[in-house]
């Protein structure tokens, strides 16, 4: 059965109050008109389909949200183009029948995020329902002859055994609905969530962590399994955001930092065909290819055809940043001084750093074939790279020279000079060409 998805901005949830959900706060004005103009537009578009699947910030029966006239005016599209399956999203409160009969002749499947099946935790997520509106409403859809579909999600907070409060409520899940979808809990940016993974109550299950957990169900044939429903970076609300310019250990350790770090090493995954990884310095300029290090760096990059099997890492006490998150929050926005560095926190920098490098290369050792570097000797990013190496007995090679450095190193802004970015050339064309 072919399947089509449409995604409807149709203003705010009506209850925007989920302590998981950053969709509810999420406002968009639109006029009947608007709503029915992007209706034809996405029709236009449409080739044959049998099945579509409707995906909004809140519930598509909320006439607040969808307008009568608007709800009826998309069934009779979908009655024209023949479609045979439709799927939409509410919450129990704007389920009756009356709306439900407008659907008769499609096969109608209503998706309700119930998220656990446990009025505690329901209470304490502030969803704003109970298991026994969850019924009331299932009771509603199936004397319509209509479907259920029932999204929970792992790994809710509050839950003390993740494991047996979701074996529960796929039990009871599975009495009431047509069709489950298991949810990896990840946090959405504008949501008190996020706070909380922020404040360390919280984290995010990994990739394996949540297979592992969801593996008894996957052979069900009600159940379906959606590890990421968006994708997921730690993007910062403006709101949250710090001044991070100083040195010390608040300025290694933050928490702004942390989580990335966390986010790298236990979900990122690194770009598919850039297997070769070379670690780079940081930069004061933010961000760092806007800096003049980096722009010679990247012209000599620029030079081989396959530079692109190239993924550039920088390492800096914000950790290890790859590139295309360098115009990012919080690596954007952050400045430490190096003459400011006493002998204590070049150790500590020294110490973090490895740790970092060594749990983002234990992550994503298939990724790489090899691991390259640029950067000084007399560096603590160097000295954490080459106890990093030690500790998993990985090889790595300095593209600048030891020869290079020493007839070099008392010159200031090593990198950019002619002789270390010639190194960097030489030693590019030996590794790619």
């Amino acid at each position: 059965m072919s399947e089509r998805i449409l995604i409807l901005k149709s203003g705010k949830c009506a209850w925007a109050r989920c302590l998981f959900c950053g969709y509810g706060s999420i406002h968009t004005e639109v006029g009947k008109e608007d709503l029915i103009r992007k209706f034809d537009k996405f029709f236009r578009n449409l080739d044959k389909t049998e099945n579509l699947k409707v995906f909004g910030s809140g519930s598509f029966l909320d006439e607040k949200q969808v307008p009568k006239e608007v709800r009826r005016y998309f069934i009779e599209k979908c009655r024209q183009m023949g479609i045979k399956k439709v799927t939409i999203e509410s919450r129990p409160e704007f389920i009756t029948t009356e709306k439900l009969k407008e659907f008769d002749g499609i096969d109608l499947e209503i998706g309700i995020g119930l998220e656990v099946a446990d009025d505690k935790i329901l209470k304490r997520i502030n969803k704003g329902f109970s298991l026994k509106d969850y019924e009331r409403a299932v009771d509603i859809i199936h004397k319509c002859n209509k479907k259920v579909r029932t999204y929970l999600l792992v790994n809710l907070p509050f839950v003390r055994d993740i494991e047996k409060s979701l074996e529960d409520s796929v039990r009871y899940a599975l009495k009431f609905s047509d069709s489950i979808v298991l949810i990896n809990l990840l946090p959405h940016h504008n949501s008190k969530l996020f706070k909380m993974w922020l404040r360390g109550e919280w984290n995010f299950l990994s990739r394996d962590e949540f297979y592992k957990l969801v593996k008894k169900f996957a052979k069900n044939p009600k159940i379906e399994i959606d590890v990421e429903t968006f994708k997921f970076i730690p993007k910062f609300p403006l709101e949250l955001r710090e001044n991070l310019s100083g040195v010390g250990e608040e300025f290694l350790t933050h928490r702004h930092f942390e989580v990335w770090q966390d986010y790298l090493q236990r979900w990122y995954c690194p770009p598919r065909k850039r297997d070769i990884l070379l670690l780079l310095p940081c930069s004061h300029k933010k961000p760092y290819s806007k800096s003049k290090t980096h722009k010679k760096i990247l012209r000599i990059l620029k030079k081989f055809k396959n530079y692109r099997r190239i993924h550039q890492v920088m390492v800096s006490n914000a950790g290890l940043v790859p590139r295309e998150f360098e115009n990012l929050y919080p690596f954007n926005s952050y400045d430490w001084d190096e003459k400011r560095e006493t002998h204590e926190i070049k150790k500590r920098y020294i110490e973090i750093t490895a740790e970092r490098i060594e749990r983002y290369l234990s992550a994503h050792k298939k990724s790489y074939k090899r691991i390259l570097c640029f950067l000084r000797y007399d560096s603590e990013s160097y000295k954490a790279l080459k106890i990093a190496s030690q500790r998993l007995g990985f090889e790595f090679r300095n593209l600048l020279s030891k020869e290079t450095y020493n007839r070099i190193k008392s010159r200031g802004r090593i990198l950019q000079t002619e002789d270390a970015l010639n190194d960097l050339y030489n030693g590019l064309k030996n590794e790619i060409a």
